[in-house]
């Protein structure tokens, strides 16, 4: 049966491979200039991961140019080099099983994952550095904070936090069509209402609920200095500094997903994402017409602060605009209207 399947693969992407040479080759020849072809030269490697060598020849009868590229071609996959980037999200995909198993996976036996299993560069797309991700990886936590965590949230071999301590990565790979709406972070023990609920899986909430940043002025109005550094590498300066100016210590989507959770709002639509040119004119009419900022980040998409204003009242002056909003419910920049400042409704 696996013989099978996997042979109807192989002479499907021979089939695709033999009619994308014989076009190339037609459209050289009428072109009248380089005169490239294409040709299937052999199939190797075993029945787990059989190997397709594509030879392509290029150029003109006097320079050619020859191309040898291999392809793996199996069961679980049929992507082919250089078809994933940064954008790609490979979970909850079979296509994209190659991203991290050098072949398909055994049920209860051997993962044949890529770099030795080693889930800092298997995860790389999610970075390396606290910026980039919520909580630090391939540490032992304390004997004290051992005892706290619960069996279900595993630590590696080496006792230490993975990635895998929190996140079920091979729970996508059910049948289940309705956990990558549930649980689409594959979080053990999810669903939870906040995603804070887990971190107090094994952190103690009380010590916690005392580092709300948003509370950021003593009770004599002065501004607390070290809640500023929870999100920023310095303080700002209130009465100058602009959005652009400020230096974050991550990303900022990151900086609130840590405490606020992952979800898509408002109206379970993704938000974070650059503009169309006609939205982008309905922002900067807003922005005159309401004498409020909306933010871009730095790549000149929407942000959490593009909507909210994460400061308290009063840290920045009244009489500016980048304090509309501040302490406010939702902390929307544009209190009770808020979705008007980009669309016309």
């Amino acid at each position: 049966m696996l013989q099978c399947r996997i042979m109807k693969h192989l002479i499907t992407v021979i089939f695709f491979l033999t009619v994308l040479s014989i076009g190339i080759l037609v459209f050289a020849q009428e072109s009248g200039k380089d005169k490239p072809t294409a040709a299937v030269e052999t199939v190797t490697g075993d029945e787990d991961t059989p190997l397709i060598t594509i030879e392509t020849v290029t150029g003109d009868e006097d320079k050619p140019m020859t191309t040898v590229e291999t392809v793996k071609v199996n069961e679980i996959t049929m992507t082919f080099p250089g078809s994933v980037t940064e954008a790609t999200d490979v979970h909850f995909n079979n296509r994209y099983c190659d991203v991290c198993h050098d072949k398909k996976p055994k049920k209860g036996g051997n993962k044949f994952l890529k770099f030795n299993g080693d889930f800092t560069q298997l995860c790389r797309c999610h970075g390396f550095t606290p910026g980039t991700y919520i909580h630090p990886v391939d540490i032992e936590p304390s004997k004290e904070k051992k005892a706290l965590i619960p069996k279900d949230l595993p630590l590696d071999e080496n006792n230490r936090v993975s990635c895998l301590t929190c996140h079920d990565i091979y729970s996508q790979c059910s049948d289940n069509k309705r956990l990558k709406q549930l649980n689409r972070r594959f979080l053990r023990g999810a669903p939870y209402a906040k995603r804070t609920d887990l971190c107090f899986r094994c952190h103690d909430e009380k010590k916690y609920k005392m580092l709300d940043p948003h509370n950021q002025l003593t009770e004599s109005g002065e501004i607390i200095t070290e809640k500023c550094l929870y999100c920023h590498i310095e303080k700002p300066d209130e009465k100058k500094a602009g959005f652009q100016d400020v230096k974050l210590v991550g990303n900022l989507e990151i900086l609130c997903q840590r405490c606020h959770g992952e979800r898509d709002h408002p109206a379970s639509a993704n938000h974070l994402r650059k503009p169309s040119l006609k939205t982008a004119k309905i922002i900067e009419q807003g922005i005159k017409q309401y004498k409020i900022i909306l933010p871009l980040n730095y790549d000149g998409k929407i942000t959490c602060a593009t909507c909210h204003n994460p400061h308290e009242k009063g840290v920045i002056p009244s009489d500016r605009v980048g304090s509309k909003g501040a302490s406010s419910k939702f902390r929307h920049r544009l209190p009770g209207q808020m979705c008007l400042a980009c669309h016309q409704m």
